[in-house]
């Protein structure tokens, strides 16, 4: 049974305005389920694409029965087909809308053969597949549906950021928010509140100090503009002479984009041994330390030579 389409030519009653979705967002799934792809149980090549509902630019379409879509079979490598609602409000058609395989290639990427034309031929995306030569099941799904609800867009993977890419796009996935905004020069881009990673470049002599701590010595800028400290530093050597009387040692240099507008004093949590310490930060990205007592101190361990730099924090310059 081929879809149901309404908001083509054609009348409309007020249940159907009642019940459309179609203009909350571009696109959009109405339940959990609706236009889902998953793999035929039995037809080699092909996919099922769960019944529901689903709209796209002023568009809804209803499949009342799970629907089968065909794909090309493939004799060796991998390739990905996109599956998408294809819609077409040219007169001599005018809809309904179709389901249709695209040909990805050998990453799931949306191709070029996509169509983009809202009110002439548009393809809405709703599900990556991947096939393996040889195997006539598909071995791999990447769900491209989202849902609009009355606070935004939700998704499941990144790779509908591919498509949704319009100035004002706000959308959940995987609980982090990604919005579409203007950036320097009015440039447009997708910004997240997804903590931005950057490792501390540590100076010569100096590692992650392991032992089960943190093995990942970096800073996390956030979106609302702070940058936090993660890690434990220790020592490559197998011993480390510190001298109170030098000033300052040199620990690292910190990633553009992460560093402090103005100098930072810390005290930081480290050995014993080492008196009190103190680490500077410099809105260069520099970082130095210094400490109160002489001690030669060994690599790891109870005793072993460390300085502790979780949960520091300061604005991004």
């Amino acid at each position: 049974m081929a879809l149901t389409s309404i908001f083509y030519d054609g009348p409309v009653t007020e249940s159907d305005r009642a019940a459309n979705r179609a203009g909350a967002a571009d696109y959009g799934v109405y339940g959990t389920n609706d236009f889902k792809v998953t793999a035929h149980p039995s037809i080699p090549y092909a996919v099922l694409v769960k019944a529901g509902r689903a709209h796209g630019h002023g568009v809804t379409d209803e499949a009342e029965i799970d629907q089968v879509v065909n794909c090309p079979s493939l004799a060796s490598g991998t390739r990905w087909d996109l599956i998408v609602i294809r819609r077409n409000w040219q007169p001599e058609l005018g809809g309904p809308s179709v389901l249709v395989p695209l040909t990805a290639g050998a990453e799931a990427v949306i191709p070029a053969s996509r169509k983009i034309g809202p009110g002439v031929e548009d393809d809405q995306p709703i599900g990556f597949v991947r096939w393996q030569g040889g195997t006539s099941a598909p071995v791999e799904f990447i769900d491209m549906r989202t849902w609009a609800g009355n606070g935004g867009l939700f998704a499941r993977s990144t790779k509908v950021l591919g498509y949704l890419a319009k100035v004002g796009t706000e959308v959940v996935i995987n609980g982090v928010t990604w919005n579409y905004r203007l950036g320097t020069n009015d440039t447009p881009g997708w910004t997240s509140t997804a903590p931005l990673v950057a490792p501390i470049a540590l100076a010569a002599g100096y590692r992650a100090f392991g032992g089960g701590y943190d093995p990942s010595l970096h800073t996390e800028r956030m979106e609302f503009g702070r940058v936090f400290t993660e890690g434990a530093i220790g020592t490559t050597a197998t011993s480390i002479n510190v001298d109170k009387a030098r000033f300052r040692y040199k620990l690292g240099d910190l990633a553009a984009g992460h560093r402090p507008p103005f100098q930072k004093i810390l005290k930081p949590p480290a050995s014993p041994q080492l008196g009190d310490v103190t680490v500077y930060v410099y809105p260069d990205g520099v970082m130095e330390w210094e400490c109160t007592q002489t001690a030669v101190l060994p690599q790891g361990g109870a005793n072993g030579f460390f300085i502790g730099l979780d949960g520091f924090s300061w604005p991004a310059a």
